[in-house]
């Protein structure tokens, strides 16, 4: 099991989300999961908060932005691996209140996959749109 930081400090805000999970090879489909591609799965039905050790409960959107970000780099994941199957299980989520949003999970769990698989990290300029107060990211391909 692996874990990844994600930090942003800009001018005016900052972002931080430590994720931990870990990537099991398998020969047929997952029994537990969702898949985010033809051979890649997620798992985010068990996670721990690292701080407290309390279980939390995701709601749709961060499985949603989790499910988005690891969509990302799934066909990265595809060249490099030769598993019929990968299941991504996200065991852990390091939260500061004041630094997270949602939309970090994306990022995060990318950033993740890159270091657990080896993958090139993908560029990503993250900003925060002034009308709006949302946070932005957008990759640099």
């Amino acid at each position: 099991m692996g874990t990844y930081r994600y930090k942003v400090q800009k001018g005016g805000f900052g972002l931080f989300l430590g994720i931990a999970a870990e990537a099991t090879h398998l020969t047929g489909p997952p029994t537990t999961g969702v898949p985010v591609s033809n051979r890649v799965w997620l798992d985010a039905s068990e996670v721990d908060n690292a701080f407290y050790r309390n279980r939390l409960a995701l709601n749709e959107r961060e499985v949603a932005w989790l499910r988005f970000g690891l969509g990302e780099v799934s066909g990265d994941i595809e060249r490099v691996e030769t598993s019929p199957y990968i299941l991504v299980t996200v065991r852990a989520l390091e939260i500061l209140e004041a630094d997270y949003a949602e939309a970090t999970l994306a990022p995060a769990i990318a950033g993740w996959a890159a270091q657990e698989f080896c993958l090139t990290p993908r560029p990503c300029v993250v900003g925060r749109d002034s009308a709006t107060g949302r946070i932005t990211f957008d990759r640099d391909e």
